[in-house]
């Protein structure tokens, strides 16, 4: 095993650990990653979120969906204390409020509904985008000299201009966790919740060759349509609906590698305008 791939190993073991949160009393609590900066990617607050919630899950049902608020920057290397409220426990689909604070103060709350899967109907809307390569045909993942995280991801960019100047995609990108995980699936929806949030600067659709800065999320749904491993290929499609009121509005869809629909989410999110 090379140097980088060892380093990705023990990244992977500090993002499990983190999911492994403590029970005290009626709470659930845990801590923050420091490799964000002084506040952690939303996708964290919302695994960290998921994962607290999932322990309370009741039997036999999974997390289908998801509706959060981000109230408060969440701050890195800081505990963090989830509280869980049944709103409603019924026969067929549950519905949870968890709330995460840090030094008493509210810094994410999320609804969250759980059931059991059923027959029905199938239906899924296209597949794979025809300019979109099988991950297989990519060759080695995309490497950062500065970090080493713990997925491995190509990075596929953007759809083509279109002649109006809008896009189909405004982000792209296939990921998975390197290592044969084991069948929870409340890790895999919390790890699958953490790329929900992964959507680049899709949401700035005149400016994709800038950063994040100034983009802050406001509030975020996902829905988790079909059990699906975060060990294995998943193709993130980020589509920025709208700018306006100094907000943007994004929709995305998480495919596995048969082009079937695992996942989806809708996101507003603050645009404070690019200076210079």
């Amino acid at each position: 095993m090379t140097d980088r791939a060892e380093l990705q190993q023990t990244a992977i073991d500090e993002f499990l650990a983190l999911l492994r949160q403590e029970r005290r009393g009626d709470e659930w609590v845990g801590h923050t990653p420091v490799w964000d900066g002084p506040v952690v990617f939303g996708g964290v607050g919302l695994a960290l979120t998921i994962s607290a919630a999932c322990g309370d899950a009741p039997d036999g049902r999974r997390l289908h969906s998801i509706h959060a608020h981000f109230l408060r920057p969440i701050q890195s290397g800081a505990q963090i204390t989830f509280r869980n409220e049944v709103l409603k426990a019924g026969r067929a689909f549950a519905l949870h409020r968890v709330t995460g604070f840090q030094d008493d103060k509210p810094v994410i709350t999320m609804s969250c509904s759980f059931t059991s899967d059923t027959d029905g109907y199938v239906y899924d809307l296209s597949g794979i985008p025809d300019d979109v390569p099988d991950p297989d045909q990519l060759g080695e993942p995309d490497t950062n000299d500065d970090f080493v995280g713990p997925w491995d991801v190509h990075w596929l960019g953007p759809s083509p201009l279109r002649a109006d100047g809008t896009r189909e995609a405004t982000h792209r990108h296939w990921f998975r966790l390197p290592r044969l995980l084991d069948e929870d699936s409340h890790v895999h929806t919390a790890l699958l919740g953490y790329a929900t949030d992964w959507t680049g600067v899709g949401g700035r659709p005149l400016h994709l060759d800038g950063d994040t800065t100034g983009m802050i999320s406001l509030d975020h749904a996902a829905w988790f349509h079909r059990r699906a491993r975060a060990d294995e290929w998943l193709l993130h499609d980020v589509q920025s609906l709208v700018n306006a009121g100094g907000r943007g509005t994004l929709r995305g869809v998480i495919r596995n590698t048969k082009g079937q629909i695992v996942a989806s989410m809708a996101q507003e999110m603050l645009l404070r305008p690019v200076s210079g």
